[in-house]
């Protein structure tokens, strides 16, 4: 790098099971004792609900939904706002 410090690119080790929450953590710790930084996708919970249906957005594109559909008009913007008033 421009400072002289040097950045070690590595995968997870043979047998390494993304959905053990438990031994995800237990890794992350076993690196950090030894100096190292984790990056990446170290763990996944596919029983959580997806990203889409937590927001609750719609099922076509922004860009294609009526103008009409994402402003609900002045009277309705003000009264949401008086709720962080």
């Amino acid at each position: 790098m421009h400072d002289g410090s040097v950045v070690h690119f590595r995968s997870v080790p043979e047998g390494y099971d993304p959905h053990d929450r438990m031994k995800v953590e237990e890794y992350i710790r076993d690196r950090e004792s030894r100096g190292e930084i984790v990056t990446g996708l170290l763990y996944v919970d596919e029983s959580a609900k997806e990203l889409h249906e937590l927001n609750a957005t719609p099922a076509s594109a922004l860009a294609k939904v009526p103008y009409a559909s994402l402003c609900p008009g002045a009277e309705t913007l003000a009264s949401m706002q008086e709720d962080f008033r």
